[in-house]
């Protein structure tokens, strides 16, 4: 997919985009923003909010809920180390599965 092609698709100013590849300017950090890129290359909105330091608006409910957060933060530090993240592959927002929640 082509800058333009992208910013069309997510209603994004090409010359804005331009200027982040190019090191110029930050990347956005507005949720909104990146859930139209997000949905644009076809990926999970909630991974590439995560990716991009932010904690996805439909996670709230893990810091409403003790038992939901304890559960993840616990499988987070247990699990074997993390790798690279992979943007490429799109995931499935409900990763950590409802049995968890």
């Amino acid at each position: 997919m082509g800058l333009r092609e992208l910013c069309r698709a997510a209603e994004l100013d090409p010359s804005f985009l331009s200027k982040v590849l190019a090191g110029k300017r930050n990347p956005p950090s507005d949720e909104e923003v990146l859930r139209r890129i997000a949905v644009a290359l076809e990926l999970d909105p909630a991974r590439l909010i995560t990716l991009a330091g932010r904690i996805p608006s439909e996670w709230a409910r893990l810091f409403n809920d003790e038992f939901a957060f304890e559960r993840v933060d616990r499988l987070l530090r247990e699990s074997r180390p993390a790798r690279s993240p992979r943007i490429a592959a799109p995931a499935r927002s409900d990763d950590f599965g409802e049995e968890l929640l």
